[in-house]
Order: C-alpha cells, then sequence, then structure tokens
C-alpha cells in the first residue's frame, strides 16, 4: 500500500522523545498517506505513556509496539513488520526531522522502482560546546553533512540509520531469500553496532540501487556525555569489533573470481595477525592509549580501533569464515559465484 510508515525506535527515551515527536507533528500537510510507529524497545522508563502524551491529536495515527528483545536491530525488525505502507523510514528518539520529510522520502522512492533505499543528510545539534575534534570524526556520530556530498562519488555502499528510508519490498525479498543479519547491534546506549549498515549493504547486493537524498533533511541531538573523548575511543572500538563481520560485504570476499593470494589474505588468521603487527609497529601510540586518554591524538584512535577490530576477531574465531561464506553464497545475492562460473561454461560450450 502506497505511504509512509515512519518508526520511531527509543529505548529509555522518555526525555528524549518529546522533541523528536514535536518535529514529527510538525510535518507539512501532504497527501501522502503516513503512520508513525513507536518501537518501545525493551525500555525501563515511561517511554509509552509519554509518547502517547506528546502525540496526543497527531496529524496522523501513532501505534505504539512493545519489542521485548534489546538492541536497534530487533527494533528495525519488528518496525518492517509492522508497517502498514509500502516505504518504511526510520528514525532514532534524538532525531530531529525536517518539515517536508515525509514528502520527499515517498517522492524519492516512488519516482524509481529500481532505488531500495536513501538516506538522509543529517546535521548536528550540540548540547554543549562542539569539540575540537567533532569535525574530523563526526561520520561516526551518523552525521552527514552537505560538504560530505560534495566530496562523495558515487554509488553509496551503505547508508546511515538514522534518517533511512527503504522500500518494504527490499527488505521482503532479502527475508524470502533467507536473508539473516551478521551484526549484534547496540543494545541500550553502548556503543553502535552496525546493523543499519548491514542492511543496506545488503539491499545494494541484491541489486537494489541506494543513495543519499539531499533534500531528505534531519538533525541528530547529540548529548554532553557523548561529547566526550572517553565515549569516542569507546564507541571506536565497538564500531571496529562490528566491523569485523562486515568483512562478508568486502570486495574480495563478493569478488566473482577466485584469486588464491587475495583469498589467502581473508582468511582469520591473516586478518587478526594483520592487526597484531599494526599494533607492533605503534608503540608509542599503543603505551599512551593504555596509560592515559590521550585525548585529540589520532594514533590513540587507529590503536582504539586495531583493539575493537581484534576483539571483534577473536569473537568470531570459528565463525569467520562461515560468516563470508554466508553472504558469498547467498541466494538473495543478484549474482553468486557458482552463477558466473556456471555462466562462463556455457559461453565456452
Amino acid at each position: 500500500m502506497r505511504g509512509v510508515s515512519l518508526i520511531v525506535r527509543s529505548s529509555d527515551g522518555a526525555s528524549r522523545l518529546p522533541a523528536a515527536l514535536a518535529h514529527l507533528k510538525a510535518q507539512a500537510q501532504t497527501i501522502v498517506p503516513w503512520e508513525v510507529l513507536l518501537v518501545d524497545n525493551a525500555s525501563t522508563d515511561d517511554t509509552a505513556k509519554v509518547a502517547l502524551s506528546c502525540w496526543g491529536e497527531g496529524p496522523v495515527p501513532l501505534r505504539v509496539v512493545p519489542e521485548p528483545g534489546r538492541g536497534r536491530q530487533s527494533a528495525t525488525e519488528r518496525g518492517l513488520k509492522e508497517a502498514r505502507y509500502e516505504f518504511v523510514g526510520f528514525v532514532d528518539d534524538d532525531n530531529w526531522v525536517a518539515p517536508d520529510w515525509v514528502q520527499v522520502a515517498y517522492r524519492a522512492l516512488a519516482s524509481d522502482s529500481f532505488l531500495g533505499a536513501v538516506g538522509s543528510v543529517c546535521d548536528p545539534v550540540f548540547e554543549t560546546p562542539e569539540p575540537k575534534w567533532f569535525s574530523e570524526f563526526h561520520s561516526s556520530y551518523g552525521v552527514l553533512t552537505d560538504s560530505d556530498l560534495i566530496h562523495h562519488k558515487d554509488p553509496w555502499e551503505y547508508l546511515h540509520g538514522a534518517g533511512l528510508c527503504i522500500r518494504k519490498q527490499a527488505w521482503t525479498r532479502l527475508v524470502q531469500g533467507g536473508f539473516r543479519s551478521l551484526v549484534t547491534d547496540r543494545v541500550g546506549r553502548r556503543s553502535p553496532g552496525s546493523g543499519d549498515t548491514e542492511l543496506t549493504l545488503a539491499i545494494r547486493l541484491a541489486g537494489w540501487k541506494i543513495r543519499v537524498e539531499q533534500c531528505l533533511r534531519l538533525k541528530h541531538f547529540i548529548p554532553a556525555e557523548r561529547l566526550c573523548w572517553e565515549y569516542l575511543r569507546r564507541q571506536q572500538r565497538g564500531c571496529a569489533a562490528s566491523q569485523a563481520l562486515l568483512d562478508a560485504y568486502s570486495a574480495h570476499n563478493l569478488s566473482m573470481r577466485y584469486r588464491l593470494k587475495p583469498r589467502l589474505g581473508q582468511l582469520w588468521w591473516c586478518q587478526a595477525g594483520r592487526c597484531l603487527l599494526k599494533l607492533m609497529h605503534r608503540p608509542r601510540a599503543v603505551a599512551v592509549a593504555l596509560s592515559s586518554r590521550g585525548e585529540d591524538q589520532q594514533d590513540v584512535i587507529e590503536v582504539d580501533r586495531l583493539f575493537g577490530r581484534i576483539l571483534g576477531m577473536v569473537r568470531l574465531r570459528g565463525r569467520y569464515s562461515g560468516s563470508r561464506r554466508h553472504v558469498r553464497y547467498a541466494p538473495w545475492r543478484l549474482r553468486r559465484p557458482e552463477e558466473y562460473v556456471r555462466q562462463s561454461r556455457e559461453a565456452h560450450v
């Protein structure tokens, strides 16, 4: 059914929801059918009550959907299952959408039947003054600016989750083809996982187009506790740990041609060994990372990323190769390696 289902993912978000819902209520009048679903992600506060109270007589219905499983991935999947309309948008309880967000998202996806997902331009709003290091690491906070778009070259490999809008048909076909997420997404307020990234990687791998729509805009409120150096370091370690799973979507793993050297380089022991070697070549940065805050030092962040990746690799030992095969030979892929080999042989007959 044509329209937009807007999913608000919230876990213990009673204090953040009023601002987010106020921006949703301020949507410009449109003939596009839309709805709001609040996925209450195992909250222990009054998230649901606050949402219903703030929404009141809103422009469209708001449904509260309880999701007992913690983590943003659980909230995403529940929202997709409950959505009534063809296009499904996702925002978090700290996202403030522009007044024309629903209309622009609908227009973008309706204009191209091969477009599986669109992302939003996301500008930061700071609770406290912006740290001097923020601009260098802003993408780690899900921030995507107009300047980023100017310097980006198509195609997009993946999209951020805040302000993401996908075609439900794209997700349905993935699930019917046996897609299952490899990533255990973030729980509560801990370092973010990469579930949204993986979803858009999979949508693109299945043959759909993805892109950022410059007119699709929102703001991301960043509280003071996330604007400290310690939080950034924890976040970088968490992201790097998740990235180990997303290696399954790398170009080397998805290549239709078999080359021995690249294949050997993708083995678990080789990937883990590379991280250890990189750490060995940064003894000073490792010492600083272990003994102090190392504020404003890029080398310390690089060390944290290596620590995080090693931790992710250790957790994946015994499953790393399996996860790569799961994606490489996935039936939902646009083309799988055995199909390439079969077609090549048939061409020579």
